[in-house]
């Protein structure tokens, strides 16, 4: 369940409250300079949060491709699925992607950004 928000830019991305607690846990308090502990925590919470938003996608795309029809039984049972609950899923995720592709693509590129950080050499 999700239960905090953290400011990526443009608003609050939802966070899992065992992620702020692992947060918590590992940098409290902050250190003055940016560690490589710092910036692994930071990868980890925002794939995690990544993963949350792409299973609730997957999820609400998969209700609609299972819905109006009864011999759609398990949405996801994907190997049973007809053209007509493709076309409903695929309706779904485009009608969804307002809604969850900014978050995910701006976390995504929050990741690409710090996995580059941590590329850097260290200065000794």
């Amino acid at each position: 369940m999700i239960h905090h928000a953290i400011s990526t830019g443009s608003g609050p991305t939802p966070v899992p409250s065992a992620a702020i607690g692992r947060l918590a846990q590992a940098a409290s308090p902050f250190p003055a300079h940016l560690s490589r502990e710092v910036l692994r925590l930071g990868v980890a919470l925002r794939r995690e949060v990544l993963a949350g938003l792409e299973a609730e996608m997957v999820e609400a795309c998969e209700t609609a491709a299972g819905s109006g029809d009864p011999r759609t039984s398990a949405p996801d049972d994907r190997a049973s699925w007809d053209r007509a609950a493709w076309r409903r899923y695929l309706d779904a995720a485009a009608r969804l992607e307002g809604c969850y592709g900014p978050r995910m693509r701006r976390l995504r590129d929050d990741i690409a950004r710090l996995e580059r950080l941590l590329d850097l050499p260290v200065a000794a």
